[in-house]
């Protein structure tokens, strides 16, 4: 399932949160956007997410809200709104599943930034390159 390297950094990510550097408001909207494609790709997740760059609410498939996601100009956080006792099976997978989802659409999000037009320079767009993530991608390993 999954290994303990993993499931470390998933709970450094669900207590610190991830840094990301939203350079304005539109930048997250654009992330959200690209999250909710990944979420809406990964049949396993029943929950949905509800917001804008203000914040999302992670509700499952009975339409009842159990968590947070906040955005900050250099961090994304997350918070449950139900205590984790009261959390269903679904919901507790579901909320793993949505971090890992937010840590590859951070993956997406920089490896767009890297690519380049058909002249070969590197593309514009709104966000920073750097220092925007600070773990190493490869270290994750995942089967869900």
């Amino acid at each position: 399932m999954i290994d303990n390297k993993t499931k470390m950094f998933l709970i450094k990510a669900m207590t610190e949160g991830l840094d990301f550097h939203f350079p304005d408001n539109a930048s997250i909207d654009y992330y959200i956007e690209k999250l909710r494609e990944t979420i809406d790709n990964n049949k396993r997740i029943k929950s949905v997410i509800i917001g804008d760059y203000d914040g999302l609410l992670i509700e499952d498939n009975n339409l009842g809200p159990y968590a947070v996601i906040n955005f900050s100009s250099n961090l994304i956080t997350f918070g449950l709104i139900v205590p984790e006792p009261e959390l269903t099976d679904s919901q507790s997978l579901d909320f793993g599943r949505i971090v890992l989802a937010c840590v590859s659409t951070i993956s997406l999000i920089n490896a767009e930034l890297n690519i380049v037009d058909g002249l070969g320079h590197e593309t514009d767009n709104n966000y920073s390159n750097e220092g925007t993530i600070k773990f190493n991608i490869s270290d994750i390993g995942v089967i869900i």
